[in-house]
């Protein structure tokens, strides 16, 4: 058996693996409703019993003069707690029938991705013009003012934060000879993803651990602070709606035996989700086409069920395309990055993904799957001013867009 059967086949039997999962849930989602009228048809009977019971206790109460004003008083108690079991049993009834609404509808869940944003200065820099001095001299809503719109109506938005956030004095973690950088910023800065519409971000990438445990563990407690949902291997992010989940599972992976060893947390994620999102830190930093060996691992993810592939890492885009029905973008490239006064490209994207999903009140069925890439400029100064801005320019934006095709060699 070749290398493409044995994928082919490894895909049919996730795919009925996820077909054998779903009809659980179907069963489960029937049992429960069944569960429902049954407890509410007993409530019912309840009450009539209590009815019966209490029409009992009137009549004889009715027939003894002696003890009437006594008698009135509790049968008017009587009746009040009645009246109460009666709206408690309604209330149920209720709540069971809202579980239960088997009513089909449609609706949409729209995702918006961005790439790096480191939001530090090497080594803690902040003299004149450093992302860091506008840190202290600008609102947060500064860094994404010129694309905030395309957070703001969106279900979710997530974003590759490559940089720590603590106010501990650590020294940086020691990584050897060579040309190295170390990003960190204050806590109280983890902010600016929350106050810009950034709902989370995955923090599984190179940088995240320049300082040491210590720290990165700050910057969980920052980001938690701050509201901001964040990913680390087997800490998903899930998000749903209208009772249908999403789930990113967040990894590093820098040759295809590791991106086999995330293959547990994708699984995690298909036991607690309907959606399976793989957003991976990885490659080769500067290079504008995807390595072999990152096309291969990102496929077998495919063939294990992973429904959309996002990538990071190299700083500059690298194409997309479709493989057995999957989407896949190698690299978001650079977004709002504080690691460079000049970065390498001065060209990104915001990827929206919309899921178009019907419901039956019992199965979800995916109708359609929308792409959009919105080309972006990293900074619109003559040097980085730490703000990404949609390019208006059409013949320059109509670039991107063919070279995340796989039309040109280059963005640029």
């Amino acid at each position: 058996m070749n290398e493409r059967e044995r994928a082919e086949k490894l895909r049919k039997m996730n795919e009925a693996s996820k077909r054998r999962r779903l009809e659980r849930e179907r069963k489960v989602r029937k049992l429960k409703a069944i569960i429902a009228v049954v407890t509410g048809l007993l409530l019912i009977m309840v009450v009539l019993l209590i009815l019966s019971l209490t029409g009992v206790l009137k009549l004889d109460k009715k027939n003894n003069k002696a003890d009437k004003s006594k008698d009135k008083k509790v049968v008017e108690q009587e009746d009040d707690d009645l009246e109460n079991l009666i709206a408690s049993a309604s209330d149920a009834s209720s709540t069971d029938a809202s579980a239960t609404d088997a009513s089909p509808k449609d609706f949409s869940i729209e995702m918006t991705f961005v790439g790096d944003c480191c939001m530090a200065t090497n080594l803690e820099n902040n003299s004149y013009g450093t992302l860091l001095w506008y840190e202290s001299n600008a609102p947060t809503t500064y860094f994404f003012d010129g694309v905030r719109q395309y957070f703001e109506g969106d279900d979710i938005t997530i974003a590759n934060c490559e940089n720590t956030f603590s106010d501990s004095s650590v020294a940086p973690r020691d990584k050897g000879e060579g040309t190295n950088y170390w990003f960190k910023s204050p806590s109280s800065f983890a902010s600016v993803f929350s106050d810009n519409n950034i709902e989370a971000v995955t923090i599984n990438n190179n940088h995240t651990n320049d300082y040491g445990p210590e720290v990165f563990e700050d910057t969980k407690a920052a980001l938690d602070a701050a509201g901001v949902e964040w990913g680390f291997r087997d800490k998903i992010i899930y998000y749903e709606k209208e009772g249908y989940k999403i789930g990113v599972v967040c990894v590093s992976y820098y040759y295809y035996e590791e991106a086999e060893g995330i293959l547990p947390y994708l699984e995690l994620a298909k036991e607690n989700s309907d959606f399976q999102i793989i957003f991976f830190h990885g490659g080769v930093e500067g290079e504008y086409q995807p390595e072999d060996w990152k096309v291969q691992a990102c496929h077998m993810l495919v063939d294990n069920g992973a429904d959309l592939i996002l990538g990071a890492h190299p700083h500059v885009l690298q194409k997309r395309e479709n493989y057995n029905g999957v989407d896949i973008v190698y690299s978001l490239g650079n977004f709002c990055f504080g690691g460079n006064d000049h970065p390498g490209s001065n060209r990104t994207i915001i990827y929206k993904y919309t899921l178009n999903i019907h419901s039956d009140g019992i199965e979800y069925t995916v109708n359609s799957k929308d792409e959009q890439i919105i080309p972006c400029y990293v900074y619109t100064g003559s040097t980085n001013n730490w703000q990404p801005y949609p390019i208006e320019d059409a013949e320059i934006a109509d670039r991107v867009v063919k070279f995340m095709n796989g039309e040109l060699d280059s963005p640029n």
